[in-house]
C-alpha cells in the first residue's frame, strides 16, 4: 500500500461528512467519531474492535516491519500520549479559570488541608499558595467558628451545599475581614468524603457601603421624623405613600395609618384647581419652590400653605413619585392680612387728616370723614349725624348712598340702644 494513501481512498469510501475524509496527517483511527459503521467510537479503544476487522487497518499493521503486535502496541501507546497530553491541557485550563476567578477558591483534602489556592485568595488572605498549600483551612482563616461549626464539615454533614454564609476572617497581618463564603463537600461514588470546595469574598466595602446606608437612613428618619413641617411622597395617582407626623398632625387625623387611608392628596385641597396648577409646574420643570395652596384639614379648616417638591423616579419600581415639603402659613398669612387692614384704615385716616388740614369747610370734612369709614367698614350706604344737645335731636349733616326717600324725618333717630341715646340726647354735657 503506498504510504501517501488514506482510508478514503483506500477503502473508496464515499462518506464526505467523515472527520477523516480529508485527513491525510493522521491516522484514522486515531481520529474520534470517525463514520467507519453505525457506532461511533470516541477514542482507539472504542474503536479497535471497528479496526480489527478494517482492511486499511489490518494492511497498515501487517506493512509494520516489527510485526503487527508491535504495531498495535505503538498504536495504543500513541493513544494513550495523545490522551495524556490532553488530560494535562484540559487540567491546566481549569486550573487557569480558577486562577482567573475574582473571588477567593480553595479546596481541600479529606483531612481539611489546603490542596489548591488561588490568587484571589492569595490577596485577601496575605498567604502565598506555596504556604497555604498544605495547611489547615482553620490556620489560615483563623476563625473561632472553623472550631465550633466548620461550614465544609457542616456541607457533608447536611448533604448539601452552604451557601452565603458571613463570617470574619483574619489575615496574615492581623487585620479583621468579612467575607461571604459557600462551601461545598467532593464525594466519591460511593458516597465518601474526599474533600471540598469554598469561595469566598472579600466584603469589607460592601459592609462600609451598608453602614453608610443604616446611618443616612437613620439621619433621614431623624428629618423626617422630627420636622415641623409636613413632609409627604406621593405617587402620579395622588396616593400618599408616606407622611411625617408632622403632617398627621397639621391636617387634624389621628393617627398615620388613617391618614395614609384618605386615598388621594387630592382630598387635601379646597381648591381642586390649585393641584391641577401645582402638578402642572412639577412635571414641566422637575420641581416646585414655595407654591401657595388653600389646604382644608379632617374637620375642613382651611390652611393656607406653600408647597415645595421634587419628581423623581423610583429606581426599584421605575414609576414617577413626588416627595416635598409643606408648610402651614395660615398664622403668617392672617397677620399679613390683618397688617395689610390696618395699613389701609392708616391710610384712611392719614386722607382725613389730610383734609382737616387743606380746608375748614365742615361739610367737605365730614363728606371725606364719611367716605373713609365706609371703606374701612366696607359698606356703600351711610350718613353723619350732628347732636344738638339743647335741642335734644340729630340732625343729618352728610349722607352717601342715601336718598331722601330712606328718611320720613331725617331729624328723627331711633336708638336700639337706650343707653347711648340717653347718654348723648338727654343728659347734660
Amino acid at each position: 500500500m503506498s504510504k501517501k494513501q488514506s482510508c478514503r481512498e483506500f477503502l473508496s469510501c464515499p462518506k464526505v461528512l467523515c472527520p477523516a475524509y480529508s485527513e491525510r496527517d493522521t491516522e484514522c483511527w486515531l481520529i474520534p467519531e470517525t463514520h467507519c459503521s453505525d457506532s461511533r467510537g470516541e477514542d482507539f479503544p472504542q474503536k479497535l474492535p471497528v479496526c480489527l476487522n478494517c482492511p486499511y487497518f489490518k494492511e497498515t499493521g501487517e506493512d509494520h516491519p516489527d510485526g503487527w503486535n508491535q504495531f498495535l502496541a505503538e498504536q495504543l501507546q500513541r493513544h494513550n500520549a495523545e490522551a495524556l497530553n490532553q488530560l494535562y491541557q484540559k487540567e491546566e485550563s481549569f486550573v487557569e479559570i480558577l486562577n482567573r476567578i475574582p473571588d477567593g477558591l480553595f479546596t481541600t483534602d479529606k483531612e481539611l488541608r489546603i490542596t489548591f489556592f488561588n490568587p484571589a485568595a492569595e490577596k485577601i488572605t496575605g498567604f502565598s499558595a506555596y504556604d497555604a498549600v498544605g495547611m489547615y483551612c482553620k490556620d489560615v482563616f483563623k476563625n473561632a467558628i472553623c472550631e465550633t461549626d466548620c461550614a465544609l464539615r457542616r456541607a457533608v454533614a447536611e448533604g448539601s451545599d452552604i451557601h452565603n454564609r458571613e463570617y470574619v476572617i483574619t489575615n496574615i497581618k492581623g487585620k479583621k475581614i468579612p467575607i461571604i463564603c459557600s462551601t461545598s463537600a467532593f464525594q466519591d461514588s460511593s458516597g465518601r468524603v474526599t474533600g471540598g470546595l469554598e469561595i469566598f469574598k472579600n466584603i469589607t466595602e460592601l459592609k462600609r457601603l451598608q453602614e453608610e446606608i443604616v446611618t443616612r437612613e437613620r439621619k433621614y428618619s431623624r428629618i423626617f421624623e422630627g420636622s415641623h413641617d409636613m413632609i409627604y411622597i406621593t405617587n402620579q395617582n395622588g396616593s400618599i405613600l408616606d407622611v411625617n407626623q408632622a403632617g398627621v398632625e397639621m391636617l387634624g387625623y389621628p393617627n398615620k395609618e388613617e391618614f395614609l387611608n384618605i386615598g388621594s392628596a387630592k382630598e387635601f385641597y379646597l381648591n381642586p384647581e390649585d393641584r391641577l396648577k401645582f402638578l402642572r409646574l412639577i412635571n414641566q420643570k422637575g420641581y416646585a419652590k414655595d407654591f401657595e395652596a388653600d389646604f382644608k384639614d379632617r374637620n375642613g379648616t382651611p390652611i393656607h400653605v406653600l408647597i415645595s417638591g421634587r419628581r423623581y423616579e423610583n429606581i426599584e419600581t421605575g414609576d414617577i413619585e413626588y416627595e416635598g415639603i409643606i408648610k402651614d402659613i395660615t398664622r403668617r398669612k392672617n397677620t399679613e392680612e390683618i397688617l395689610k387692614q390696618r395699613n389701609w384704615e392708616l391710610s384712611i385716616l392719614n386722607s382725613v387728616a389730610v383734609a382737616l388740614n387743606l380746608t375748614m369747610d365742615m361739610d367737605h370734612i365730614l363728606k371725606v370723614t364719611l367716605n373713609n369709614v365706609l371703606k374701612v367698614l366696607r359698606l356703600k350706604r351711610g350718613g353723619i349725624f350732628l347732636i344738638d344737645r339743647e335741642e335734644k335731636i340729630a340732625v343729618l349733616q352728610v349722607r352717601c348712598g342715601l336718598s331722601q326717600e330712606d328718611f320720613s324725618n331725617p331729624n328723627e333717630i331711633i336708638f336700639k340702644d337706650t343707653l347711648l341715646m340717653k347718654y348723648l340726647l338727654l343728659e347734660d354735657a
